[in-house]
């Protein structure tokens, strides 16, 4: 795997990055291949071997259910009725009806080299091996190996919603923490079309284990999203954390100049 190059999600990324008077954001904005080198390709078949005597079908790992919706639910004190959404893995089989596209639902969908197809019918929140991988290679690659997500279980990560949801939760945490997000806002979701075309993609994100991640020590909130688009193999991974430190006045002063 390996990050592609895009100046738009670059320049997005200091943007948001600067874009708090009272809070230091780090903001990654991450656009990767999925294509597997040597190395990677050896880490893949390690964990199926591992999956393998663990007893688990690597063609459905489990994952947990949304931190979305729970998120949603804290922000507003609102509860949301389930039938108001649906997962954006449904999402993306819509789309690939629409487009009288079949993928393989079988547990052959995990071969070392093979597209990162859906999981099968057994569990909506099941993820395949291979895009289980793919997920902790992101983060690998996204902390320059800072943290091993390689030893990571798969109900550490999450199924997300559909992407109206997503982008409505996005839009209530940024406004508290990022100054001026609606004026960001429409440049941010142009851009993250043009890369991953979102609303093609199954979502996922990460959940913290409050002990050894850069989602917990420091953390005042955070969110993290992996855009799965399994036509174009790439993930497009959108994290935003508010750190516990306070920014520079006068330097915030200079650059929300230059953004806005």
């Amino acid at each position: 795997m390996k990050i592609l190059d895009d100046l738009s999600l670059e320049s997005l990324t200091e943007q948001l990055s600067r874009a708090s008077r009272r809070y230091v954001l780090d903001v990654k904005l991450e656009n990767y291949s999925c294509k597997m080198v040597s190395e990677e390709k050896r880490q893949y078949k390690d964990l199926v071997s591992r999956l393998e005597i663990e007893g688990e079908q690597s063609s459905c790992l489990r994952l947990s259910s949304s931190r979305t919706i729970r998120g949603l639910r804290e922000l507003t004190g609102l509860p949301i009725s389930r039938s108001s959404y649906q997962m954006s893995s449904s999402q993306a089989e819509a789309d690939d009806n629409v487009s009288s596209r079949n993928r393989s639902r079988t547990s052959s969908s995990c071969s070392e080299e093979g597209s990162l197809n859906s999981p099968t019918k057994a569990s909506q929140l099941s993820i395949t091996a291979k895009e289980f991988f793919c997920l902790m290679s992101t983060l690998n690659l996204s902390f320059n190996s800072a943290y091993d997500f390689l030893t990571a279980e798969s109900d550490e990560f999450c199924l997300e919603p559909e992407l109206r949801i997503v982008k409505h939760y996005i839009s209530r945490l940024c406004s508290i923490y990022v100054d001026k997000y609606e004026l960001l806002a429409p440049k941010l979701w142009l851009a993250i079309n043009e890369a991953i075309v979102p609303h093609k993609c199954v979502i996922y994100s990460y959940r913290p284990n409050h002990a050894s991640d850069p989602y917990s020590s420091g953390c005042l909130a955070s969110f993290n999203y992996f855009f799965c688009n399994r036509d174009l193999k790439r993930i497009l991974f959108f994290s935003l954390r508010v750190l516990n430190e306070s920014p520079a006045e006068e330097q915030f002063e200079d650059e929300m100049q230059d953004i806005f």
